[in-house]
């Protein structure tokens, strides 16, 4: 595996040196494994799996980001997934980022012994003399809460097979307000589900569902019951065909936690597996909750955990990699080309994203926001936005809080979660994807272009064999 952004360090003093990971088996599911707090230690990255080692620097079943100590003063990576048998082996790796520098400490492994005739200890309720204290955070949710610092204050592990109350669908037809994707997101079964403790959001073709057919997709009428527009617009909603307007050919699932959770200031961590397949792309975003700052041309912002253009080989006009093996993370501040992508940051690695489950993190500060897959930082934006869509004479730049360098991300902003296809922003022009390097069969600024993309189906559907977004959990920690 290949990172192109893993720091190396040659012929520096050493400075520190990664401790002993201590390993704790507090009940009869999961384990702590910690270090102790240091200064200059910004970051405990831990990895682990069961009973299998690792061969070079996987993401393993069992990883986090740990980016700030515990009330204890130690970095502490915890779970309660897997029920431990006494003999199992927890082969792990981690990383430790010690001022500037990144430490490794690889090939290690733990082997559960508890003794004879242990029992799990009772949950007891502490007293008010020995409760925990609280740290100062500047993090706050659902309405300007306070938390304590290294709290997690928002998790699903899917575990429970239900959708409610953390998770509403979206259920509209995106508009070129975004990426226009040629999809409608609904809340079909087939579409959206969880299966074995696991949230997986996979598009079909609309043509799947015995109702729709060539004729319809060119001459009908798509109305959505339940429309969830957020402002209202009617073309979210319904669309009739005619012309050079076609129904969306494809449906899929979006899902948030707007009307469940939204926060400002944090640290959010997903365990996914990236869809694969010609002109998909997973949406792992952050969205503004009240559009503070308005809705148009991305006035209020938007965060981006995690994207890929999920072809297994494309490549831009100009001959650089663009496919899923290089992950995008990072902000948004205005639709419009090529600002879209100034404050976007990339990952490239030999490996598609889409072949295992990977960490993708996002740590969001009022002075920067950090990107980071499985453990590593491979970005970090840090500006006056203000300043920057001034100089770019974007109109959104005077909304913004002057006093604010951050803004438009110093308001609440909730999770989102979904899988796009085509649309007229991502995929640029003149691309080439696969072996065979075909063209892409539409013009992000021609009025057919989803009429070009549906008559292409028979080349790009053959490409979907693993179409699906797979989310095994969801965390948000207090900074």
């Amino acid at each position: 595996m290949r990172w192109t952004l893993m720091l190396v360090f040659l012929g520096h003093t050493v400075a520190y040196t990664i401790p002993t990971v201590r390993f704790e088996h507090p009940t009869a599911r999961g384990f702590r494994a910690s270090i102790p707090d240091a200064p200059e230690v910004k970051l405990f990255a831990f990895h682990a799996r069961l009973n299998e080692p690792f061969e070079q620097f996987e993401e393993g079943d069992y990883t986090g980001d740990i980016t700030a100590p515990d009330a204890n003063g130690q970095w502490t990576y915890s779970t309660n997934k897997p029920v431990l048998q006494n003999g199992t082996i927890i082969y792990y790796w981690v990383y430790v980022q010690h001022g500037s520098i990144g430490y490794l400490l690889k090939n290690k492994k733990h082997t559960v012994i508890r003794p004879k005739g242990w029992v799990a200890p009772k949950t007891t309720t502490l007293s008010p003399k020995t409760v925990a204290p609280c740290g100062q955070t500047l993090t706050t949710y659902n309405g300007g809460q306070s938390t304590c610092a290294g709290k997690l204050i928002f998790e699903d592990t899917f575990e429970q097979g239900s959708f409610a109350p953390k998770w509403q669908h979206e259920i509209r037809i995106p508009l070129d307000t975004e990426s226009a994707e040629f999809v409608s997101y609904q809340s079909t079964p087939e579409n959206s589900y969880i299966a074995a403790g696991r949230l997986v959001i996979v598009p079909s073709l609309v043509t799947m569902n015995a109702d729709y057919n060539d004729e319809r997709i060119r001459t009908g009428e798509l109305i959505l019951e339940g429309c969830t527009s957020i402002v209202r617009n009617p073309y979210e909603c319904q669309r009739k065909a005619a012309h050079s307007t076609i129904l969306p050919p494809v449906v899929s699932a979006k899902l948030n936690t707007k009307n469940y959770f939204r926060f400002r200031y944090g640290r959010v961590e997903i365990r996914a597996k990236l869809p694969k397949g010609d002109w998909i792309f997973p949406q792992l975003l952050l969205q503004p909750y009240e559009n503070y700052y308005g809705y148009a041309d991305y006035a209020s912002g938007q965060m981006w955990i995690a994207h890929i253009l999920a072809n297994r080989m494309l490549v831009a006009r100009d001959g650089k990699q663009i496919d899923g093996h290089r992950l995008r993370g990072g902000v948004l501040i205005t639709n419009t080309a090529p600002g879209r992508f100034d404050f976007l940051r990339s990952n490239v690695k030999d490996d598609h994203f889409g072949d295992q489950f990977h960490v993708y993190g996002l740590v969001w500060t009022p002075e920067q926001i950090l990107l980071t897959v499985d453990g590593f930082q491979y970005g970090t934006v840090r500006t006056n936005f203000r300043q920057h869509a001034q100089q770019h004479n974007l109109t959104q730049a005077n909304l913004w809080n002057e006093n604010v360098p951050l803004a438009p991300f110093d308001r609440e902003f909730y999770i989102s979660l979904g899988v796009g296809v085509g649309g007229i922003k991502d995929f640029p022009d003149h691309s080439q994807t696969g072996p065979a390097k075909s063209a892409k069969p539409w013009n992000n600024t021609s009025p057919k272009a989803e009429y070009f993309f549906y008559q292409n189906r028979n080349t790009w559907y053959r490409t979907w064999t693993e179409p699906e977004l797979t989310i095994d959990y969801v965390r948000v920690y207090a900074l």
